[in-house]
């Protein structure tokens, strides 16, 4: 149980990845482990890909694409969603689907998942997050990207799974240019553990089944990929499997920043979701937004209204 350190309810589980891109490739060592203890699960993303430029896909509803490893861009080529599929057909010989949600507010991405739930027989969803900007609460000193990762918080917490769990990983990684204040991070685990929301921690070993399927997956599909379309963070969570320490050059869009990386990156946080959205001081105001920018904008007034933290370092 070293991935995921709980016992799930019987019935369908869906993870997904919060912020876009490559997120989702960041709960594949969950997936695996979960369908090793017999659990049915799907893999959805908040996705970065042009979903309009997309054919041999199945829209269901106007902003959410289910699509398989037979799907493919008109232009353009960042598609990483196809690539997990092809990967998945190539090498566990399983046509196993993704399911794209469009780049939408709480509203219209709550109502994707709320589909799925109902569709697939989901009784657990777990949203995925590379990085720890979706647990930021909104006055920290950088947020990183928040809009999009506290979107798919809020839409998880609000969805009628029975259980909806909020994962984080690639800790110590986010930002950079450094301005994201890592002690602010854990100041809101902290906040988290108080209110008895953590569910436990997990980590992959890179010499378990899963660990090497997780690495497979990801040196594959980056072999697929231009360097310019690789993740940075999927990215650190090879060197963190492989044991590397301090600022390391992933690939070549971090030559020049090299991300900080420790056995800390390759940990998973998780927490109960609904702990995680009601954290955010602007919950309340993002509840009926349809669009990224109005998410935005209520992260953009709470920062104006509340204020913004200084910088802290962690002091160890």
């Amino acid at each position: 149980m070293q991935v995921a350190p709980f016992h799930l309810p019987s019935g369908g589980v869906l993870v997904a990845g919060a912020g876009g891109g490559f997120d989702f490739l960041c709960g594949l060592p969950i997936v695996l482990e979960l369908e090793q203890r017999g659990h049915d699960v799907h893999i959805a993303n908040y996705s970065f890909t042009r979903l309009a430029d997309v054919r041999g896909g199945t829209w269901h509803g106007q902003h959410l694409l289910q699509i398989t490893a037979d799907a493919h861009l008109v232009r353009g080529d960042y598609f990483p969603e196809q690539l997990f599929a092809r990967w998945y057909r190539q090498h566990r010989n399983v046509d196993k689907p993704v399911w794209c949600f469009a780049q939408k507010g709480v509203v219209p991405t709550k109502a994707s998942y709320e589909y799925l739930v109902e569709r697939l027989g989901i009784e657990t969803v777990i949203c995925i997050d590379g990085g720890v900007d979706g647990i930021f609460r909104g006055d920290e000193c950088d947020l990183a990207t928040p809009s999009m990762d506290s979107i798919s918080v809020v839409a998880t917490s609000l969805c009628q799974a029975r259980r909806r769990i909020y994962a984080c990983t690639a800790f110590g990684t986010e930002g950079a240019e450094g301005n994201v204040s890592h002690a602010q991070a854990l100041a809101r685990m902290a906040d988290l553990v108080r209110e008895e929301a953590l569910l436990g921690v997990g980590t992959t070993i890179r010499n378990s089944a899963v660990g090497r399927d997780f690495l497979d997956a990801a040196e594959t599909i980056f072999s697929w990929s231009s360097p310019l379309k690789r993740s940075i963070v999927v990215g650190t969570l090879q060197a963190a499997a492989m044991g590397a320490f301090g600022p390391t050059v992933v690939h070549e869009k971090t030559s020049a920043r090299p991300p900080w990386i420790s056995p800390l990156t390759s940990l998973i946080w998780y927490f109960e979701a609904d702990a995680v959205a009601r954290l955010k001081l602007f919950y309340e105001a993002s509840l009926e937004s349809t669009t990224v920018e109005e998410m935005a904008d209520a992260i953009e007034q709470v920062r104006l209204q509340a204020g913004v933290k200084p910088y802290e370092p962690i002091p160890i």
